[in-house]
C-alpha cells in the first residue's frame, strides 16, 4: 500500500505543479485561463437555470418528463465515458513508456494498474466536473434546493461516473482476452456493433416519442407521481443514470428519504464495479500487458500496405508538404485507438445526420421553440465540430514529440508546416461540417441554406483555429498519446474557448431567426436582408480569432522546446 500512496502523491504533485518561471507570458497565461473557467462555470450556471425554466414554464413539459429527458442524455453521457475509458486506458495501460519502466521496479502489476487507472479517471475528468457542477448548482438553484441536496446529487454524478470508467476497465481486459481467440480486428468490429445496438435498442424500449404520447394523455395532470412511473419501461428502472435522475426528481419533490436509496443503490454498484475491475486487475492485468505484446506484432506483421499512404511516389504537393502529409496519415493508420475513436464519433455524426435530415419546424405554432430548435440543432452540429477538431487538431503538433528538431532543423518553413499539417484533417472536418448543415437546413429554403451554410463554413474555420493555436501554445512534446493530450488543461481551456464562441453565434442569432420564424408562420414578408447583415459581425469577429489563433500557433513553432 505504500508504494500506491507514493506514486499517487508524485502523480497529484505532477497534476497541481505550478510555472516556476514567474515570466508575464506564464501570468497572464495561467491569469486568462482562471478567467475562462470562472467564466464557463457562471454560464453553465446560467444556462442550465434557463433552460430548466423554459421547459417547465414555456413549453411546460412537468418534471417527470424534464427528469426522463435527462435520465436519456445520462445514458448517452455513460456510454461516452464508458467508452471513452476503453480507449484512454488502452493507451495508458498499455502503450505508454511510464508503464514499460514501472513494470521492470519491484512493483506489483495489480498496483500499476490500480494507479493508471485513477490517474486515468482524474486526469481527464478535471473539466468535466467543473462543468457538471455548475449544472447541479443551476438545478438546485432553480428549484430551491438545499447544500445537503446538491452534495448529494454531485456526489451520486461523481459516482455514477466512477461506475463507468470502472466497466470501461473491465470491458478491456476481456477484449484483450478475447482478441486472442478471434483477432483484434472482430474485436474492434464486436466492439462497435455493441455499442450502436445498446443505442438502438435503448431508444426502442424507452421511446422518447413514446414517452410524450403517453404523459400527454394525462395533460395537464403530468406531475403526479403516484401513476406516472408505471410508464417508465421496468428494465429502464434498473439502470444507473435512472438512479441519477430518479435521485433529483426525489430530492425537487422533498422525499429525502427515497434519494438517498437511489443514491446507495449508485453506490453499491460503483464499489461492486471498482471491486471487480481490481480482481480482474490483480489476476490477468499483466498476463493481458505480455498478449497485447503479442497481438500487436501479428496485427501489425498481417497489416498491407496502403499505396496511398506510401512516402514514395509522385504527388501534387512539394516534397516537404508530402512528406509531413503523408507521415501523419501513416501514423494515424497505425494507431488502433485512433482509428477506433475516429470511427465512433463518425457513427455519432451519421446517427446526428440522420436524426436530423430535413427536419423542418415551421407550423408548430410557437416561432419560439422552433428558433430554440433550430439554434439547439446549430449548436449540437457546432460541437461535433469542437469535438472532431480537439481530437485531431489539438494535437497534433504535440504529437511530432521529441523528434520535432528534425523537422525545425529541416528546410521548412513554419507556415508551411502549419498547412501541411492541417491539410487533410481540416479538411475532412470541413466537409462533415458543411454536409450536417445541408442535411439540417435543405427543406427550409434557398436563403436560409445558404446562410447556414456560410455560418457554418465560417465557424468551422474558426473553431479549427482555435483548437490548432491552442494546441501550439500548450504542446507538450513528451505525451506520445493523442487522447490523453486531448483531455489535458490546455485541451480543456481551449473546450471553454470554443464554447465562449459558440454563444456569441448564439446571441447573435438569435433575433433575425425568431423573426423569420415568426414570419413564415404569420405569412408575413420577411427581409433577407436581417439575416444577412448578422454575417457582418461574425464574419469581422471570426477573423480576428482566427488571425490570432493562426500566429499563436505560428510563434509556438518558432520557439526552443
Amino acid at each position: 500500500m505504500k508504494q500506491v500512496i507514493l506514486l499517487l502523491r508524485y502523480k497529484l504533485l505532477a497534476f497541481i505543479r505550478m510555472e516556476t518561471k514567474l515570466t508575464p507570458e506564464n501570468i497572464l497565461k495561467n491569469l486568462g485561463s482562471g478567467i475562462i473557467y470562472a467564466g464557463f462555470a457562471a454560464g453553465a450556471f446560467f444556462f442550465s437555470k434557463s433552460l430548466i425554466g423554459f421547459l417547465l414554464v414555456e413549453i411546460k413539459i412537468g418534471l417527470f418528463l424534464l427528469h426522463e429527458f435527462i435520465s436519456m442524455i445520462l445514458f448517452i453521457f455513460f456510454l461516452s465515458v464508458n467508452l471513452g475509458n476503453i480507449i484512454v486506458s488502452y493507451s495508458t495501460l498499455y502503450k505508454t513508456n511510464e508503464i514499460n519502466f514501472l513494470l521492470t521496479r519491484p512493483i506489483q502489476p495489480v498496483k500499476i494498474f490500480l494507479i493508471k487507472f485513477l490517474d486515468n479517471f482524474f486526469y481527464s475528468s478535471s473539466t468535466l466536473l467543473l462543468i457538471s457542477s455548475s449544472l447541479l448548482a443551476g438545478y438546485v438553484y432553480y428549484f430551491k434546493l438545499s447544500i445537503a441536496s446538491f452534495i448529494l446529487l454531485f456526489l451520486n454524478f461523481i459516482v455514477y461516473m466512477f461506475s463507468a470508467g470502472s466497466l470501461g476497465v473491465i470491458l478491456l481486459l476481456i477484449l484483450i482476452k478475447i482478441a486472442e481467440l478471434f483477432g483484434v480486428r472482430k474485436v474492434i468490429y464486436g466492439l462497435i456493433i455493441s455499442y450502436i445496438s445498446i443505442v438502438i435498442i435503448f431508444f426502442r424500449i424507452n421511446s422518447p416519442r413514446g414517452l410524450v404520447n403517453s404523459v400527454m394523455q394525462f395533460y395537464p395532470l403530468i406531475d403526479k407521481d403516484n401513476y406516472l412511473s408505471s410508464l417508465i419501461p421496468p428494465i429502464i428502472k434498473l439502470l444507473p443514470n435512472n438512479w441519477l435522475s430518479q435521485t433529483a426528481y426525489w430530492l425537487v419533490k422533498d422525499n429525502f428519504y427515497e434519494a438517498v436509496i437511489f443514491t446507495l443503490l449508485q453506490v453499491m454498484l460503483s464499489v461492486f464495479l471498482f471491486a471487480a475491475a481490481i480482481t480482474m486487475g490483480y489476476k490477468w492485468y499483466f498476463k493481458t500487458w505480455l498478449l497485447n505484446l503479442k497481438l500487436t506484432g501479428e496485427y501489425n506483421s498481417k497489416r498491407k500496405e496502403i499505396v496511398l499512404f506510401s512516402i514514395i511516389g509522385k504527388s501534387i504537393f512539394r516534397p516537404q508538404s508530402k512528406a509531413i502529409i503523408k507521415k501523419d496519415l501513416i501514423l494515424f493508420w497505425r494507431d488502433p485507438s485512433q482509428m477506433i475513436h475516429f470511427f465512433i464519433l463518425l457513427f455519432l455524426i451519421v446517427v446526428f445526420a440522420v436524426s436530423v435530415a430535413g427536419i423542418k419546424f415551421v407550423g408548430l405554432g410557437n416561432f419560439y421553440l422552433q428558433t430554440m430548435i433550430y439554434l439547439s440543432i446549430f449548436l449540437f452540429n457546432l460541437l461535433l465540430i469542437t469535438t472532431l477538431s480537439l481530437r485531431f487538431i489539438f494535437p497534433v503538433i504535440s504529437l511530432e514529440g521529441e523528434a520535432f528538431w528534425k523537422i525545425k532543423s529541416a528546410p521548412v518553413k513554419p507556415i508551411l508546416l502549419i498547412k501541411s499539417k492541417l491539410l487533410t484533417p481540416s479538411g475532412v472536418i470541413l466537409i462533415i461540417s458543411l454536409g450536417l448543415s445541408f442535411f439540417s437546413n435543405y427543406k427550409f429554403g434557398l436563403l436560409t441554406l445558404l446562410f447556414s451554410e456560410i455560418v457554418t463554413l465560417i465557424s468551422a474555420i474558426t473553431i479549427l483555429a482555435i483548437n490548432f493555436g491552442m494546441g501550439g501554445a500548450f504542446a507538450n512534446y513528451k505525451e506520445k498519446n493523442a487522447i490523453r493530450i486531448a483531455s489535458s488543461q490546455g485541451a480543456s481551456l481551449s473546450f471553454l474557448i470554443n464554447l465562449l464562441y459558440m454563444l456569441f453565434l448564439i446571441v447573435l442569432l438569435l433575433k433575425p431567426l425568431s423573426e423569420m420564424f415568426l414570419s413564415i408562420m404569420i405569412n408575413k414578408d420577411f427581409s433577407s436582408g436581417e439575416i444577412l447583415w448578422a454575417l457582418l459581425p461574425i464574419i469581422v469577429v471570426s477573423s480576428f480569432i482566427i488571425f490570432l489563433f493562426f500566429r499563436l500557433a505560428l510563434n509556438s513553432l518558432k520557439k526552443d522546446f
